[in-house]
């Protein structure tokens, strides 16, 4: 039969008490009432805040790269050996020119060219002589019957002497032909587009006349005792080589009915003073 457990002495006055202010007795838990403990808390505050600075860092670590292996470098490598071919092959005198070439300079350039197949669109000039106002003219101002615009090279310039123009004489003097009396033309301001319309005085105050008829020689009365008029075309020098001031011309009297054959003339513009 066993012998059973010794009982248990009953608790001291300050064991009570030290059971009563938290503490155990022989290690034994104490329990509590009242709420129970709040759980530890997510630490998102910190969390954010060391993701923002991740994510700057890692920006600037990105634009670092991007500058240096980035494609914009990328495309200058593909592009500098390209260049540099182009620039191995382009030939003496081609428009290609070299990235260390100096930009052109305007006051060395070389004036366009004045031969019959070029056709600059402004073409340097003077004024009826070499010495006279400089200009720049298109080729077509400079060309044309009766342009004051001197060119060393006039007719390579335009291709050849000036053509032969056609003049209506719509009123003309009773008498003519004399070698001692001055001629010249009256433009109308018409044409039928196959030639202009004049009138043709003689003897007459300059300030009435848009053209003078000449000699081949440019003047107005032949020192020979000549005329002006001629039965055959003429080559027509004129006062101002290197322009077409002065330009062969045809007379036909359209008022004559047809009778009278064509003249030919030289005709020298009235152009300023």
């Amino acid at each position: 039969m066993s012998t059973p457990p010794p009982p248990k002495r009953p608790p001291r006055p300050d064991e009570v008490l030290a059971f009563h202010n938290g503490d155990t007795l022989e290690n034994i838990p104490v329990i509590r009432d009242g709420p129970a403990p709040r759980p530890p808390r997510f630490p998102w505050k910190a969390m954010v805040a060391a993701g923002a600075v991740a994510a700057v860092v890692g920006a600037g670590v990105a634009v670092v790269l991007h500058q240096q292996t980035g494609p914009g470098r990328a495309a200058d490598a593909k592009a500098l050996p390209e260049a540099t071919r182009n620039a191995a092959g382009a030939q003496p005198g081609s428009s290609g020119a070299s990235p260390a070439s100096p930009e052109p300079n305007s006051s060395s350039s070389a004036a366009p060219s004045r031969s019959a197949g070029a056709s600059p669109s402004c073409i340097p000039v003077t004024y009826k002589t070499p010495d006279g106002p400089a200009d720049c003219k298109a080729k077509a101002d400079v060309c044309v019957a009766g342009a004051p615009w001197h060119v060393d090279d006039i007719e390579g310039l335009c291709g050849g002497p000036a053509p032969l123009q056609a003049i209506h004489v719509i009123s003309q003097p009773a008498t003519g032909g004399d070698p001692g009396a001055t001629y010249c033309l009256a433009w109308t301001g018409s044409s039928d587009g196959a030639g202009k319309d004049a009138a043709l005085l003689m003897n007459a105050a300059g300030y009435q006349c848009g053209a003078y008829l000449v000699g081949s020689d440019g003047q107005a009365i032949q020192a020979d005792g000549t005329s002006v008029f001629s039965d055959s075309p003429r080559y027509c020098e004129g006062s101002y080589p290197g322009t077409r001031m002065t330009y062969p011309g045809v007379l036909d009297f359209p008022n004559e009915g047809g009778v009278q054959p064509p003249t030919y003339v030289c005709v020298a513009e009235n152009t300023g003073a």
